[in-house]
């Protein structure tokens, strides 16, 4: 399976120095900011003990044309990344418990969830909800400023609905600053992690 791979830090700043950072364009670059809420539904096993990679149900800007199946794990402090995009419907399925579309499906990524979601018989549990500022410093490097973080509480189980409950997860007056930088792996290290030649993942840095 083809993964973004990328090394990550992640700092809390004050939000008057984050304004401060955004004045200045961000070291002086001239780099474009995009602004986005990012809905991101985690799946939990039996137990609620996570699978060794995470899998997540992804919304962007509340938009049903920009819905993502995630994967994300972590191995000797790198970051693994892929996601795929899916249709409502398809979405709807995954909530639903309707996997059985999935077993042998062409994308890789879809194939795997159907098995991870069988043999640890996850299911769909938190909502978590991000107000992001994000910018391309240059080829392979970005900022994310998470400004707000909100995470559901009940028995929420959709992208689409809004939970009942939110509780504020970021402290008052803070924004989380994320720097991410893309790794190339030595081609014979990738081809052991991934089975084929490294490339990026077309959606590793949507959000």
């Amino acid at each position: 399976m083809i993964y973004t791979t990328y090394y990550a830090q992640t700092d809390s700043i004050t939000e008057e120095r984050f304004e401060e950072l955004k004045q200045a364009g961000f070291s002086g670059g001239n780099a474009q900011i995009e602004k986005f809420h990012l809905r991101k539904l985690e799946f939990q096993g039996a137990g609620q003990q996570k699978a060794v990679a995470g899998y997540y149900l992804c919304m962007k800007n509340r938009d049903e044309k920009q819905i993502f199946l995630e994967k994300k794990y972590t191995q000797n402090g790198l970051y693994f990344k892929k996601c795929v995009k899916l249709t409502r419907a398809e979405c709807e399925k995954i909530l639903n418990g309707d996997l059985e579309w999935m077993k042998n499906h062409r994308k890789e990524l879809l194939a795997d969830f159907y098995l991870q979601a069988t043999l640890n018989s996850l299911y769909p549990g938190r909502i978590t909800d991000y107000q992001r500022e994000m910018c391309r410093v240059k080829k392979g490097e970005y900022l994310t400023f998470t400004t707000a973080i909100a995470r559901g509480v009940g028995p929420c189980r959709s992208l689409f609905e809004e939970p009942e409950m939110k509780i504020s997860c970021l402290d008052e007056g803070k924004v989380l600053l994320t720097y991410k930088k893309s790794a190339s792996l030595p081609q014979m290290v990738s081809s052991m992690l991934q089975g084929q030649e490294e490339k990026q993942d077309e959606y590793g840095f949507v959000f």
